[in-house]
């Protein structure tokens, strides 16, 4: 069977690949997008898992592919792998705004040497912008990064030009120091390692309480650095412990 524009999508894949390739590979939505278009290399080829459009559909409402139960492991030059699980994932090339969409949720991996999962990320759905080359995940979006931190929230947009990470609206943090996060909107900078915001900012654990606005905090470093202080307030840690 010859799939009417099946050169095209593969030419733009393969691209995407190449892109996707020198992106940072510290960032997990950089490793989604990475593993997306190669599992999209496989499917476009796959007579079982392709439909192609016809001429007299709507292009804003029908993909020109889509592909079911994709489950796949992805090497990429021979060292770093990667694991991509979505129930659905459709390719909208003739829309008005290309993108890719993912209505029923994605889960993405970061596997080292052993297939051990070193981060991940999980939401609800997904959506990627294929001119912008933005990511948007919405709904449940859950984090665990590299450095073990995990992060909760509701939306979070990645920007492959600029390599940043955009969480906003109920941000939750749980950091390997023990310390928990509640904030607004929490932007990461992958190559800095770097995490600011304007936002209000409540960083609870270590005995201590901190409330205030704007903050840095440097991964290696493990110091924030708090723009408007509101309160330090202590904590006796020892009046939560269960009674023996």
């Amino acid at each position: 069977m010859v799939l009417e524009k099946q050169d095209t999508l593969i030419a733009h894949a393969a691209t995407r690949l190449s892109i996707a390739g020198r992106a940072h590979r510290h960032s997990l939505l950089a490793v989604a997008a990475l593993v997306i278009t190669a599992a999209g290399l496989l499917s476009s080829c796959n007579d079982d898992k392709t439909a192609v459009v016809k001429h007299d559909t709507d292009p804003e409402r029908v993909p020109t592919m889509e592909s079911h139960d994709v489950n796949t492991i992805i090497s990429d030059s021979g060292r770093t792998r990667y694991r991509i699980v979505t129930k659905m994932w459709q390719i909208y090339s003739e829309a008005s705004t290309p993108h890719w969409s993912f209505p029923n949720g994605v889960q993405a991996d970061e596997l080292d040497d052993k297939f051990r999962q070193v981060a991940s990320l999980i939401c609800d759905s997904a959506y990627y912008n294929m001119g912008s080359k933005v990511w948007s995940a919405v709904g449940n979006v859950r984090l665990t990064m590299r450095n073990g931190d995990k992060v909760l929230c509701d939306r979070m947009y990645y920007d492959e030009n600029s390599r940043q990470v955009n969480c906003k609206d109920n941000v939750r943090i749980t950091r390997t120091t023990g310390d928990k996060i509640l904030t607004n909107q929490m932007y990461y900078e992958t190559t800095q390692a770097l995490t600011h915001s304007d936002s209000f900012i409540r960083i609870e654990g270590q005995g201590r309480v901190i409330e205030g606005e704007g903050y840095e905090y440097y991964d290696k470093q493990r110091h924030y650095k708090i723009n408007h202080v509101q309160g330090i307030f202590p904590i006796d840690d020892r009046k939560f412990m269960p009674r023996r």
